[in-house]
């Protein structure tokens, strides 16, 4: 059990908080909102994400 819940309680989401990190820099520092409004997405994605999928598995 311990197996299966690592990689959706810290491996996703730092990938995902990652990547957001990636877009919010670039569409703050370009001016692209969309890239900065993808980054706050994937954010809040890093954020949900893993209690969702969680919750589900118990």
């Amino acid at each position: 059990m311990v197996q299966s819940v690592i990689p959706y309680s810290e491996i996703i989401p730092t990938i995902l908080a990652v990547v957001s990190i990636y877009f919010l820099g670039s569409g703050i520092l370009d001016h692209k909102r969309e890239f900065m409004f993808i980054g706050v997405g994937l954010f809040l994605l890093a954020v949900i994400l893993p209690f969702v999928i969680l919750i589900n598995m118990i």
